[in-house]
């Protein structure tokens, strides 16, 4: 469920109700869950309070989606499912603005950003030395050398 639980007992939604919706959606892509789940027990059949359960017992990566786990980097998915977490706190006062989650997420993106940066300067690295590891300096590339010498010697032979 997408809304707010203060609004159960106020009646009143505030702008931390935002905040809180948009962690359900978070913890929706990350789980690939539905907001209300019909397959588990009564106190978590609210995906937020199942999300939250499996992270206090230590078992959240039982209830991400697969490809998530998979592909992601260990630290900036704990980094988001520590965000996820603080955005479904049930009390709007502990949750960050919304001001507060934009920057969080903006700075998440850069980290991420600066990641594939970092790992693309590497691998870029790498090849180059490997390049230049085969290069023979005077224009040619040894493998290549090597293969034109095999050439000629099977002509030579007769081969």
């Amino acid at each position: 469920m997408y809304l707010d639980p203060e609004y159960f007992h106020t009646g009143q939604l505030t702008k931390k109700s935002d905040v809180y919706s948009f962690g359900v959606v978070l913890v929706e892509l990350l789980t690939s869950g539905l907001p209300i789940c019909t397959n588990i027990s009564q106190e978590e059949r609210s995906l937020s309070m199942y999300f939250v359960t499996s992270l206090k017992e230590h078992r959240l990566f039982q209830v991400l989606e697969n490809r998530i786990v998979d592909e992601g980097d260990v630290d900036q998915l704990v980094a988001v499912l520590e965000l996820a977490k603080r955005y479904l706190k049930v009390k709007g006062e502990e949750r960050p603005s919304m001001k507060e989650v934009a920057m969080e997420q903006e700075g998440l993106r850069r980290a991420v950003e600066d990641h594939w940066v970092q790992k693309n300067h590497e691998e870029t690295q790498s090849l180059l030395s490997e390049t230049s590891k085969d290069y023979n300096g005077n224009g040619s590339m040894i493998g290549q050398d090597s293969l034109t010498n095999h050439t000629m010697s099977a002509l030579e032979n007769g081969r």
